[in-house]
């Protein structure tokens, strides 16, 4: 069973209930409502539909596999962008990034770096370059 990381921010909306109901894994961060999740393969694209419905505006999901690389921004207006990581759209992402994180596109640019300065990600950031290199 593959598990994806997500570090979950901007959802206030979505209980820890609803997250273990979908048999994802949640770790709770002191002293903020931001939270560490375990997914699931199997519970992947339910994680997505939830993500997509309860979201906070103005925020972003990641979600980080070692065969996968997730995101979905919701937009302060509400709408929806996603993208499945691939170098091809690393720039259009980090500009999402950027324009919602307000960290400088120096910084976002380099998405994988970007994704791996958070210490939950550098593991399964490490495996993916491993696992696409080998592609």
């Amino acid at each position: 069973m593959h598990n994806y990381r997500s570090y979950l921010m901007g959802a206030l909306k979505i209980s820890n209930d609803e997250l273990t109901a979908l048999a994802i894994t949640v770790k709770h961060i002191k002293d903020s409502t931001s939270r560490k999740l375990f997914v699931p393969k199997r519970s992947l694209e339910l994680y997505k539909n939830l993500i997509r419905e309860k979201l906070d505006n103005g925020f972003w999901n990641d979600i980080v596999g070692t065969d996968l690389i997730y995101f979905i921004f919701k937009m302060p207006d509400g709408t929806l962008i996603e993208y499945t990581y691939s170098e091809e759209n690393r720039i259009a992402i980090a500009k999402l990034c950027t324009l919602l994180n307000k960290d400088p596109i120096e910084k976002t640019s380099n998405l994988l770096a970007y994704l791996a300065g958070n210490e939950f990600y550098t593991e399964e950031i490490e495996k993916y370059k491993q696992h696409s290199s080998k592609q």
